[in-house]
């Protein structure tokens, strides 16, 4: 597949599925079902008082925020993040997100695709 055109509202959004995860959900917006062979692009949204729980991974990701102001917790470094500000997290680092406002986070991210595409949760909170 050459190109592939769609918009958010044609993909489900379902929950995020890390133990310890409330009120957060994902769309995968670009997958290798659409012909990518290196990456995927994923859309999260996180309601207010919602959480992305510890974990880690073996592939990197780079997060940008689109809408409200999230709390990023990166091994022992915490930043809050709002639009237009980004996240880089290396693989196997321990991440989590957290939304403490009172509106809708919103964000994508990108990752490669790896042969362990994993998701091992963590003890810990942001």
């Amino acid at each position: 597949m050459q190109s592939f055109f769609s918009s958010q509202s044609e993909i489900e959004s379902k929950p995020v599925t890390v133990p310890g995860s409330k009120l957060a959900f994902i769309q995968w917006l670009t997958t290798s079902e659409h012909g990518s062979k290196e990456y995927a692009l994923r859309r999260f949204t996180i309601a207010p008082g919602g959480v992305i729980a510890m974990h880690s991974h073996h592939y990197e990701e780079t997060v940008y925020v689109l809408n409200g102001r999230v709390r990023a917790c990166v091994d022992s470094e915490k930043s809050t993040l709002g639009p237009g500000e980004y996240v880089y997290v290396d693989g196997d680092v321990p991440h989590a997100l957290v939304n403490e406002g009172e509106n809708e986070v919103e964000f994508l991210c990108v990752i490669p695709y790896l042969q362990d595409m994993a998701i091992r949760a963590l003890e810990g909170s942001c």
